[in-house]
């Protein structure tokens, strides 16, 4: 059993996709956040049933590099852009180990949204490390 703060509040839905993911993500406001556009008939998040239109990103794992040594983790999303999370996504490569990528996402009509914020405070990376995807 999971420890209490590992439990995904309600509203919260996690899915771990093989990639392409078959989503259409569309930013909020210009570098203030994505969500699901749109599903890909077919694809991968669509089969998989979890996901639906409207549902907004607050995390996906990463891989970060530093020097000689790599990290996967899951940071939150809630602030990036289009393109970051198109670069997040695309960090989860086979040359790291990685098959999948690990989305997280909240259901604005379901969520408490002060019991979500305090959830992504765990994973906020640490301020002494700068968080940087691979090129």
């Amino acid at each position: 059993m999971y420890p209490e703060q590992f439990k995904l509040p309600k509203g919260v839905y996690e899915v771990k996709l093989a990639k392409p993911c078959g989503i259409l993500f569309e930013e909020i406001e210009p570098n203030r956040g994505v969500y699901i556009q749109d599903l890909v008939e077919g694809g991968n998040a669509a089969r998989q049933g979890i996901l639906k239109p409207d549902d907004i990103l607050i995390g996906v794992t990463a891989i970060q590099i530093a020097g000689a040594k790599w990290e996967r983790r899951l940071i939150p999303a809630r602030k990036f852009g289009f393109d970051l999370v198109v670069g997040a996504i695309g960090s989860n490569e086979e040359k790291w180990g990685c098959n999948n990528v690990i989305l997280m996402v909240e259901r604005p009509e379901e969520i408490n949204r002060e019991a979500v914020d305090k959830f992504l405070e765990f994973f906020e990376p640490p301020s002494d490390t700068p968080w940087k995807l691979p090129q």
